[in-house]
C-alpha cells in the first residue's frame, strides 16, 4: 500500500490502483491535448472557409444577378414582330437576331458557371463532413482507447446501437449521431443499466437461496428443559433458592 495525498487528506492506495490511476490521467491528458490541438485546426479552417465562402458568396450573387439580366432581355426581345421587323428592316432583324443569340449563349455560359460553383460547394461540404467525422473519431478513441481494435469498435458500437433502439431511436436518428461526447454519453447510461441489471439478477439469486436452519444439538435441548423446569419451580414456589437456580440456568 502506498499513502498519497487527495484533497489534502491521505489516502492508502495499492500498486495496481496507483498504476490504473496513471493509466486514466495520461489517457485524460492525452484526450485534452488532442481536443487543444483539433481546436485550434478547426478554428483555423473555419477561418480560411469562411473567407473562401464569401468570396464564393459574391461570385454566385453576381452570377445570379447576371442570369437575371440576361433572362430578362431576352423576355423582352420575345415581344419583338420578328416577321414584321425582318420585312421592313432587315439590318435591324439581323442585328436584334446577333444580340439574342450572343445572350443566349451567355445566359447559357452563366447558368454553366452556376452549376459548377454549386458543385465546388458540394464538394466542399462532403470534404468538411468526412473531416468532422473523423475528428470526432479521433476525440472518441482518445477517449476508449480500446476502441482502436476494429472488432472491439465494431462490437461496442453494435451495443450502443441495440441500446439506442431498444430506447426507442430510430435506425435514422442513431446513424446521424457523430459527436463522441454524445457516444461517450451513451456508452456510460448503457454501461450503467449493464451494472444495475447484473446487480439485480445476483441479488434475486442470493434471496432465492433457502435460508439453512440449524438444529439445536443434544446439549443445548437439555439446557432449555433444565432452563424451563427451574423458572417453573420459581413460579410455583417463589423461594430465594429457587430464584438461585434459574439463574443458574441461564449461565449454561
Amino acid at each position: 500500500m502506498v499513502t498519497v495525498l487527495v484533497d489534502g487528506k491521505p489516502v492508502e492506495l495499492t500498486k495496481a490502483q496507483i498504476a490504473e490511476a496513471h493509466k486514466s490521467g495520461l489517457r485524460q491528458a492525452d484526450y485534452t491535448e488532442k481536443t487543444q490541438k483539433l481546436a485550434e485546426q478547426r478554428k483555423a479552417a473555419e477561418a480560411e472557409t469562411a473567407k473562401a465562402r464569401e468570396e464564393r458568396q459574391k461570385y454566385a450573387d453576381g452570377l445570379n444577378k447576371a442570369a437575371a439580366v440576361l433572362e430578362a432581355q431576352l423576355q423582352e426581345q420575345q415581344n419583338i414582330d420578328w416577321q414584321h421587323l425582318l420585312d421592313t428592316d432587315p439590318v435591324e432583324y439581323l442585328r436584334q437576331q446577333h444580340i439574342a443569340q450572343k445572350r443566349h449563349a451567355d445566359l447559357q455560359q452563366t447558368l454553366n458557371q452556376k452549376a459548377q460553383l454549386e458543385e465546388v460547394v458540394k464538394a466542399e461540404q462532403a470534404s468538411s463532413y468526412r473531416e468532422h467525422i473523423q475528428n470526432q473519431r479521433d476525440l472518441l478513441l482518445a477517449k476508449v482507447p480500446e476502441w482502436k481494435d476494429e472488432a472491439k469498435m465494431k462490437q461496442g458500437t453494435q451495443e450502443i446501437k441495440d441500446y439506442l433502439l431498444k430506447a426507442g431511436y430510430s435506425e435514422s436518428e442513431i446513424s446521424n449521431v457523430h459527436d463522441h461526447r454524445a457516444v461517450l454519453n451513451v456508452r456510460k447510461a448503457m454501461l450503467y443499466d449493464q451494472m444495475v441489471a447484473k446487480a439485480s439478477v445476483a441479488a434475486k439469486k442470493i434471496n432465492a437461496t433457502p435460508a439453512r436452519v440449524e438444529r439445536p444439538s443434544t446439549g443445548q435441548t437439555q439446557n432449555v428443559d433444565k432452563r424451563s423446569v427451574a423458572f417453573q419451580r420459581l413460579s410455583k414456589s417463589g423461594r430465594v433458592e429457587d430464584a438461585g437456580a434459574v439463574f443458574a440456568s441461564l449461565l449454561t
